[in-house]
Formats: C-alpha cells, structure tokens, sequence
C-alpha cells in the first residue's frame, strides 16, 4: 500500500502579471506546483524567467493576479495583510 505525502505548497493555475507605463507583462502563465511534504527542490532559469516571482507568492509578499496558493493546507492568497504577518 502506497501512502500520498500531503503538498506542503500547492499552486493552481497561478497566473501574475504586472503593468509597466501601458504595457502588461505576463510573469507566470497557468503555472502549476505541488510541493510534498519534505522534499527539497531547486528553482533554476535564466533571468527574468519568474523565480523571483515564484518565491515572493509561495512566501506571501505577492499576490497572484488569478490562481490559488495553498501553503501548509492554508490557501494564503486570500489571507489579509495582517494574517499573512501572523
């Protein structure tokens, strides 16, 4: 019998976008992540790839502009400002 380790990170369809002057800039498209419970992983890309992003989302500082970020079974993309800091 195989047991499932729970996702300690889990991002859903993760979309981020930001606005330079009149231009949108899409970041991360649909981006999809489980992380399980204790495992290790490394984020490798060229610059300007996301991995900035990517962090800033799963540690709170950012919100993603559509999608779901679920850290340690709590979805922390509908959190406040002060319930993050908590």
């Amino acid at each position: 019998m195989s047991s499932v380790v729970p996702a300690i990170v889990s991002l859903k369809n993760i979309v981020k976008r930001y606005t330079r002057g009149k231009q949108n800039i899409e970041v991360l498209h649909s981006l999809n992540l489980e992380i399980p419970d204790g495992e290790f992983l490394a984020l490798m890309g060229p610059s300007g790839s996301g991995k900035t992003t990517l962090l800033n989302l799963i540690g709170g500082l950012d919100r993603p502009t559509e999608g779901e970020v679920t850290v340690a079974g709590q979805r922390i993309d509908r959190l406040s400002g002060g319930a993050l800091a908590k």
